[in-house]
């Protein structure tokens, strides 16, 4: 007997935490298989963190100003930074909302006293929301471009579709 407890142990630490471990394998098995890819995936997230984190705007900025190295006009470039600042944002915003839709789905059961009925997923309005506007914002970082930058316009024009067909 005593080793069963020091597997119980290892396992959960307490006895709360193995209960807790009991019920998330038993919702686990009746999950359809091939969603259980995906829970797996968005606890991993959750453990990591979110997608939407100061970091990843960051590395998303830096990735997008590399392109307007070469504009002199400083008027321009603090534009330039603002409109950055923005599309860093709705880019990792962008993802988050995927990830949610992808993990949760379109839509949720909600249970209100007896009702159960389907709403939309909130992730759904958000991702066609900035969706719109980090389209409409990569364009106008296009526009100010150096004339000379055509392989940055290419690249700029790639991000904005990749966006679109994730």
């Amino acid at each position: 007997m005593a080793k069963k407890e020091d597997n119980n142990e290892n396992i959960g630490g307490n006895d709360g935490t193995l209960k807790e471990l009991r019920e998330l394998l038993a919702i686990y098995e009746n999950i359809p298989k091939e969603r259980r890819a995906a829970l797996i995936e968005a606890a991993k997230r959750e453990a990591a963190g979110d997608i939407l984190t100061d970091e990843n705007i960051e590395a998303e900025k830096k990735t997008l100003l590399r392109f307007f190295s070469g504009v002199k006009d400083n008027r321009k470039k603090k534009l330039i930074a603002r409109k950055v600042n923005e599309v860093a944002f709705q880019a990792v915003t962008i993802r988050q909302a995927k990830k949610s839709l992808i993990v949760d789905g379109l839509q949720a059961e909600v249970v209100n006293g007896k009702q159960h009925y389907p709403k939309e997923n909130p992730a759904v309005a958000i991702y066609d929301k900035y969706c719109r506007a980090y389209q409409s914002n990569i364009d106008k970082l296009i526009e100010l471009l150096p004339p000379k930058e055509e392989k940055a316009k290419s690249a700029l024009a790639s991000m904005r579709d990749d966006i679109e067909k994730d």
